[in-house]
């Protein structure tokens, strides 16, 4: 068939399929049934006929072989038969429903294909999640699970997003290990696939407000609307998996990089708030409990958030120890496409740092000319320092390779924007000497150029509260401190002593931390008093695209080593055990705190008891000015990063402070999406600002000043 053909067929099928629901909508019965069977039928065809030819030109394996083809006919064919009452006129509703639901799941098992890339647990969960859903859904159908009536649409829909979703993400992973790039096809065809699941979940939603017994269609207008929009929703999400090629030219609205993430985002958001109701449609009983658990989460973490806020205030700054004559540290430098950059921290920490050796680590696949930067200063430097072509394609696996060639016995770790201070260092060392068991200590990262622009701002207030104010706390209260990736002093052993850095992963850094503390006696400190200054992201994308990364980072570590963390308990002991736990839930809990509109929603139209209105007026006083009372305070009292306090400035941190909550929760649950879709790790290079002077700012180190800025 030729593509224009194809194209024809394609969108008559469509059509058709369309009409006949919207007849349905109308009870123009049985001609809408036939529409739907036909429009639908032909649809199916299509994209089963498309994904064979698919599979055959790659290398993927089919799922169950050709059993679940001939399963899909038999289903197909009986759905066929079966879709309109004039052609099975004695064919209970409720039993056309459940066929036309099962059907369709033959269908999916027919087109599942199993790439060599994807993960066998994420894809079997998928599985069983998405097809678990379906089953529900067919069982209160046939009156099997007693639950309120809506209960069976929602988790149709549900249920059937996450297969095709899945589905879509499969064919994407066959012979390729990129996401959909923006402004591409298949971009294209998942933004359409995404945004028809988002509004039939939100019909899904709205439908099951006005479900009766027995009754396929709800007889008021909204029912009627939603049930309609849905059905609508089904069609297209089934022309997807056939789509022919090419999107149209306009299609820019769903293929950039902001649409991407923001669809991610809200289709979890969406699914998640959905099954919630589910559960209480099953189980309104369990509304208080799920809420108080809910609750009870939500102040736990903003009580720790005040207290971070507290253990602040108490502490007390030290005099820095002075620089041994001979400092026994090497300098390593990571560098990758940092050729902006690396001249002038370089130039500066090598001045800053002249007792001290330097091993510079470019990264071959730098594109820029961070290699001839590296290359140029070993010539002029050859006595201090040496390059180490960074050759393994990761950050991990080129420290790997550095390490070998460290021969002092402790090593600084630094990236290639950071302006590091020989004061860093003598702290760093006073520690590893007085405390014989603590292998790595790491030290804060503040910005460079805070108030260069708004950007700045916004980077350096999550930075002065997590570094300041967050990782301190951790570090102290939880004993569970960890390596940041660079500004951190080593023991030369204690990379070694766990296989080094483990290649594959996007946060090599928490990673090493976990397995220190799993399989060594090895202990991690923090102190915010050890600065070095860093670049800013360059734009807000190179903001995303870090944030992104460290998001996959954490889940990959929170999947790979949060139940052996339960495991040795005993050896961790409770408060480091909860405190990594605490550690790696934080950067994946968007999924559990975005479902509260729900909660709102069945307040709103009374399918919920309300809060008593004296405990919601305290929870919102306790709730809602936290982020701006941390971000607040560490923006006032950061000993390093003077603050001017003045309305306009205090008013933008309020804004920030909770911008950062929307960004940070969008960011997390784009990059949860990637993860449990398949969509393989990717290092993308976080572009920085270049300050344009030869060092960075002197932090304020008189006592003084210094105490008086504890006491206030």
């Amino acid at each position: 068939m030729s593509l224009s053909l194809y194209r024809v067929v394609w969108s008559l099928s469509t059509a058709v399929a369309i009409v006949g629901v919207v007849g349905l909508g109308l009870d123009i019965d049985p001609l809408g049934g036939v529409l739907v069977a036909a429009g639908g039928g032909i649809l199916s065809v299509l994209a089963l006929v498309a994904a064979l030819r698919h599979a055959r030109a790659t290398t993927a394996q089919r799922s169950g072989g050709v059993l679940p083809v001939v399963f899909a006919a038999v289903g197909l064919l009986a759905l066929s038969l079966t879709a309109s009452a004039t052609l099975s006129p004695r064919v209970p509703t409720d039993v056309r429903v459940v066929l036309y639901a099962t059907a369709a799941q033959l269908f999916l098992l027919a087109l599942e294909i199993r790439p060599s890339s994807a993960s066998r647990a994420v894809r079997w969960c998928l599985l069983f999640v998405g097809h678990g859903l379906v089953f529900v859904g067919s069982a209160r159908v046939l009156g099997w699970i007693p639950s309120e009536p809506g209960l069976a649409v929602i988790v149709y829909i549900v249920g059937f997003s996450i297969l095709v979703v899945h589905q879509f993400w499969m064919q994407q992973l066959v012979d390729v290990v990129i996401p959909p790039q923006p402004g591409t096809e298949a971009r294209y065809w998942e933004g359409v696939l995404l945004v028809v699941v988002i509004v039939a979940i939100a019909a899904a939603v709205a439908s099951s407000f006005t479900a009766r017994e027995g009754i396929l269609i709800p007889a008021d207008t909204l029912g009627r609307s939603t049930a309609v929009v849905a059905g609508v929703a089904s069609v297209i999400v089934l022309a997807t998996l056939a789509a022919p090629g090419p999107p149209p030219t306009a299609s820019e609205v769903l293929t950039s990089t902001g649409a991407t993430i923001v669809e991610h985002a809200v289709v979890i958001v969406l699914a998640l708030n959905a099954l919630v109701l589910a559960v209480f449609l099953v189980a309104l009983g369990l509304f208080l409990w799920v809420l108080g658990g809910y609750l009870g989460i939500l102040v736990l973490s903003v009580t720790l958030e005040y207290l971070q806020v507290l253990h602040a205030r108490r502490r007390v700054r030290e005099p820095p120890p002075s620089m041994p004559e001979d400092p026994p540290v090497t300098v390593v430098v990571a560098a990758a496409f940092e050729g902006p950059v690396l001249p002038e921290t370089l130039e500066h920490n090598l001045e800053t740092l002249s007792a001290l050796p330097f091993i510079v680590v470019p990264a071959t696949k730098s594109t820029d000319d961070t290699v001839a930067v590296a290359r140029r200063f070993e010539t002029e430097y050859p006595d201090r320092l040496r390059v180490i072509e960074g050759t393994t394609g990761s950050k991990a696996g080129d420290l790997n390779a550095a390490w070998d060639h460290v021969e002092t016995p402790y090593a600084l770790i630094v990236d290639a924007d950071e302006f590091v201070d020989d004061e860093f260092v003598a702290r760093g060392l006073a520690h590893l000497r007085d405390h014989p068991d603590v292998g790595v200590v790491q030290g804060r990262k503040a910005a460079a150029r805070p108030d260069e622009s708004q950007l700045s701002r916004f980077v350096s207030l999550e930075r002065q509260y997590s570094t300041w104010i967050d990782h301190p706390f951790v570090d102290d209260v939880f004993e569970a401190g960890h390596f940041a990736g660079s500004a951190a002093i080593f023991r030369r052993e204690v990379s070694p002593s766990v296989g080094g850095w483990t290649e594959g992963v996007l946060t090599e850094d928490i990673e090493l931390t976990i397995r220190l503390y799993l399989e060594t006696d090895w202990e991690v400190v923090y102190d915010q008093q050890m600065v070095v200054w860093e670049s800013s992201p360059k734009t807000v994308w190179d903001l995303v695209r870090q944030r992104i990364r460290w998001s996959r980072g954490w889940a990959q570590v929170t999947r790979l080593h949060v139940g052996s963390i339960w495991r040795s308990w005993r050896e961790l002991g409770w408060r480091r055990t909860l405190g990594l736990t605490w550690v790696l839930f934080i950067p994946v809990s968007s999924p559990f705190v975005t479902v509260f509109p729900i909660f709102f929603l069945l307040w709103f139209i009374g399918f919920a008891p309300p809060l008593p209105i004296l405990l919601a007026i305290a929870l919102a006083v306790f709730l809602l000015p936290a982020r701006s009372i941390v971000y607040g305070y560490a923006a006032v009292a950061d000993p390093e990063i003077p603050a001017t306090v003045t309305p306009t400035r205090v008013v933008e941190t309020i804004v920030y402070a909770n911008l950062w909550i929307v960004f940070g929760w969008v960011v997390q649950l784009h990059s949860l999406y990637l993860q449990v879709a398949g969509s393989p790790g990717v290092w993308d290079v976080t572009t920085k600002t270049v300050a344009g002077v030869d060092a960075p700012p002197e932090p304020p180190h008189d006592q003084d000043s210094e105490r008086e800025r504890e006491s206030a």
